[in-house]
């Protein structure tokens, strides 16, 4: 062949390809992403909104419906699902995987835009993300201190992905006692700190020479200013906020928790680029984890919580070390049949050349380096020696038979022998190339892997045909005389040819017997890898591994609040403390686990040389343990390589909850009596307690209170609004106006105004007064404000009054003698003084002359 006779006499040109070859296999090495297993996440965008204040039914009627409408439409989409909870609208669309994710997302984001007008005004803007594996955190720090508060760490740590942050905020605390008493309502202290916490550029004076920007300093900064804040006037009286709320610097959102150890911190998640190197990253964090704590505050701890790229380089070790351990073999047993130390070496340079070549068409292709690649290449040694001993072994022939010169040697039996390895070099290409053909996960988890090993036999064909002759007329001589090694393997060798001969011969004589036998082993084979239950093979995408990591995940019933769940986390904190092997563990509740009835447990075993117990062992060791907690459902489970979902998942539809509710009972039922199923649950939960507030229209436009006010007071009150911003150390934060928490426990503090200018009147019930002619309304006047309830006191006459969507009350007793209790709120009218008294019970029933008699 031209190639080979070129090479042959042209040993540089040969030795300069090869040596090219290796060059680039080892830039694209060292520039190839290391993961664990292939990329094999399909196109996933997620669509996360948030309504503020809004049970799981509003959300997914006003948000989730409305979204998954429009986005159902989307070319491309292959799944779509949504999650709607309180305050949360998740929505995930899945594409088909030749699709690419950048065009799927800027789709995604043109029909969220199309429809953003449909959606609720106090809607926050929905986030659009590309979800992948390597979007998530795979290395996670914990920032502790016992000097500082979490808000004060979360100030330091903000810039990176956080979870148990609390991050600063204005809290403003109304008090609806004092607004009542003013004659105010929430949106009065709304309006008031928008209106007067601005700083707006005013733009700029000019003169003939000079110019100078004018800013209007108008921002509030401290909790002081805010409360000296003006909301109303009442003559010459000021209302400042201060005398109806309560300012002070607090967390913006203190529903989660993370714990490292059990001692309370703040978590800091590491993302790594798409391509870049896990193991560097991880030990680049590693490394640079003292200098990073010579720049924080005194009594600021920082430590790595949890190293995702330990398993991953272990098992890239453990690859690695095979593959080299496979390439030493296959040198070993080259030599031990050639029996010829420069017959040896020939080969031995063909499996560096190709194999680390192949290193290069991964990094075009855009491959990584991963357990499936490394597996591909630890086979391709055994193949990719075989088109080079091939060629040694015909031009070994045509010296020690024919008595050739070498080099024409090396050129008459490549000659010979180089369709026949072109012949071979195809039929592998076309054996493994199909893989990288597949769909699905499967599909893309083996395309790598057959691409890496077609792509190693490729080279090792074409270093066969160049490099191997080569090398064959330059290095190649035979040895007329042989040691004493090599005589006793020769022996043995003949000892091993003779026996084989003899059992061949006994096989061609016994013909039907052999293909009987071959017959029964196979079927026999079948029956009991394939057929037979005890003995009978499992299959499984991926196997389990021992990751020296498992999570314990916590649920609590539904409508738990973050103090109860959190109570249970800690008893289940204290049986993972006191388990052997366990190196440490950090703690989730709420926040990235789901609602504050959720929670999950990492726990980080020791490495392997140090413990006794594997992951499998040590889970079935705790699972009685943790299932014996009443008041939670709490078990573990080691989570696999591809994602963090249970292995095995069922998904019901229906379009009608109720029904669906009642699929769902009998179906986990069912499944809870299958053998081996465990831990089966479902991500339905509609039995959320929750307190439904119902408008009386009528009596609101009797009473001149929008249906809106009312509910914009609820939300404002029970949910918290986000109504302005203030700076604090040159970054931005929000100011939330919200009820205070001790008054949060009660739902009849929210008030609404109405248009009325002489009255304050009941939102739930109407006050009435006992008469002969029985009950009757109580009039609307001045006059009668003594059989009238306490929300309609006349505190201040001219203004419009407020008021409560609720009107009962438990207050202190009162002990004047010449007063009026009345019997819807229990407040007590002094005739003397013509005054309300201050909140407290009447400690008795009737005091007044007036007409009539008060009820209780």
């Amino acid at each position: 062949m031209k190639l080979s006779e070129t090479s042959i006499r042209r040993p540089v040109l040969a030795s300069m390809i090869s040596a090219a070859l290796v060059l680039f296999g080892v830039i694209g090495y060292t520039r190839l992403s290391v993961r664990e297993l292939p990329d094999i996440d399909p196109p996933i965008i997620s669509v996360s909104t948030t309504l503020p204040g809004a049970n799981a039914q509003v959300v997914e009627t006003a948000v989730t419906d409305v979204l998954e409408e429009e986005l159902s439409t989307i070319q491309g989409l292959r799944t779509l699902s949504s999650s709607s909870s309180e305050e949360n609208s998740q929505i995930t669309l899945e594409f088909n995987l030749d699709r690419p994710v950048d065009v799927a997302a800027q789709d995604v984001r043109d029909k969220v835009s199309r429809v953003r007008g449909r959606l609720p005004v106090d809607v926050l803007e929905p986030v659009i993300a590309k979800q992948s594996a390597d979007a998530q955190p795979f290395f996670w720090l914990a920032l502790s201190s016992e000097n500082y508060d979490l808000m004060q760490l979360s100030d330091v740590a903000d810039r990176f992905g956080i979870f148990g942050e609390r991050r600063y905020s204005m809290r403003v605390w109304v008090e609806p006692d004092a607004l009542s008493a003013r004659g105010l309502t929430v949106q009065d202290v709304e309006n008031a700190i928008v209106s007067r916490n601005v700083e707006i550029p005013a733009g700029r004076i000019e003169s003939t020479r000079r110019e100078f920007s004018v800013r209007s300093l108008g921002e509030l900064k401290t909790p002081r200013e805010f409360g000296e804040l003006a909301v109303a006037s009442q003559g010459t009286q000021l209302i400042k906020l201060k005398d109806v709320a309560r300012v002070e610097l607090g967390p913006e959102d203190d529903r989660s928790i993370f714990r490292y150890n059990g001692s309370p911190s703040v978590a800091i998640g590491v993302v790594r680029q798409s391509k870049a190197n896990l193991i560097d990253v991880a030990r680049n964090i590693r490394e640079a984890l003292p200098s990073i704590q010579q720049t924080l505050p005194s009594g600021v701890k920082l430590q790595a919580a949890y190293d995702g790229s330990q398993f991953v380089t272990h098992s890239i070790h453990d690859a690695r070390l095979t593959l080299l351990i496979a390439a030493i073999l296959v040198v070993l047993i080259i030599f031990v049949f050639l029996r010829n130390l420069r017959a040896t070496v020939i080969p031995g340079l063909a499996i560096p050349a190709s194999i680390v070549a192949t290193f290069a068409i991964m990094y075009f292709l855009g491959f990584s380096i991963n357990n499936f690649t490394l597996l591909a290449l630890t086979i391709a040694i055994g193949i990719v020696v075989d088109d080079a001993i091939i060629v040694l072994e015909n031009a070994f022939r045509h010296q020690e038979e024919l008595h050739e010169a070498p080099e024409l040697a090396a050129t008459n039996g490549t000659n010979e022998i180089g369709f026949a390895v072109i012949a071979t070099t195809i039929a592998l290409v076309a054996v493994f190339t199909p893989l990288g053909f597949l769909r699905g996960t499967a599909g893309r988890l083996l395309s790598e892997f057959g691409i890496a090993v077609a792509g190693a036999v490729v080279i090792s064909g074409f270093v066969a045909l160049t490099l191997t002759p080569m090398l064959c007329a330059k290095i190649l001589r035979m040895s007329h005389s042989h040691g004493q090694l090599f005589q006793m393997f020769e022996r043995g060798f003949n000892a091993l040819a003779e026996r084989y001969a003899a059992l061949l011969r006994r096989a061609v004589n016994h013909r039907a017997a052999v293909l009987l036998g071959t017959l029964a082993v196979v079927t026999l084979s079948v029956f009991v890898f394939l057929l037979f239950p005890p003995t009978r093979l499992h299959n499984e995408l991926i196997p389990e591994d021992d990751r020296g990591f498992f999570l314990v995940v916590v649920r609590g019933p539904e409508g738990a609040s973050l103090p109860y769940t959190d109570g249970y986390v800690r008893q289940v904190e204290q049986i993972i403390g006191h388990t052997p092997d366990v190196n440490g563990y950090f703690t989730i509740v709420g926040g990235f686990a789901g609602g504050v009835n959720s929670a999950f447990i990492g726990v980080i075993l020791k490495d392997f040389g140090e413990r006794h117990t594997t992951v499998q062992q040590m889970i079935g060791g705790l699972f009685p343990q943790l299932m014996g907690i009443s008041g939670v459902l709490a078990f573990p489970y080691a989570p696999g390589a591809i994602g963090f979902s249970q292995p095995i998942q069922y998904v019901v539809q229906n379009q009608d909850f109720a029904k669906l509710q009642q699929i769902m009972g009998p179906f986990v039922q069912r499944a809870q009596a299958v053998k081996g199923l465990v831990n089966v649950q479902t991500d339905l939960y509609v039995n959320k307690p929750e307190l439904r507030v119902t408008f009386d229209r009528d009596r609101a436009e009797d009473l001149g209170v929008p249906v809106r006010d009312v509910a914009s007071a609820l939300q404002t009150f029970l949910g918290g609004r986000r109504v302005s911003t203030f700076t604090r150390n040159d970054k931005l934060y929000y100011v939330m106006v919200q009820l205070d928490p001790k008054d949060r426990a009660m739902s009849r503090k929210a008030w609404a105004r109405g248009r009325s200018t002489t009255s304050i009147v009941c939102r739930r019930s109407r006050c009435r007064r006992r008469s002969r002619r029985g009950w009757r309304k109580a009039r609307p006047s001045t006059r009668s404000m003594a059989w009238r309830a306490r929300c309609c006191r006349p505190e201040v006459r001219r203004r419009s009054r407020a008021s409560p969507v609720s009107s009962a009350r438990v207050l202190a007793p009162c002990t004047s003698r010449s007063a009026s209790r009345c019997s819807s709120c229990s407040w007590c009218w002094h005739h003397s003084s013509s005054r309300w008294c201050t909140p407290g019970p009447c400690s008795w029933r009737y005091r007044s002359r007036l007409p009539g008699r008060w009820r209780p």
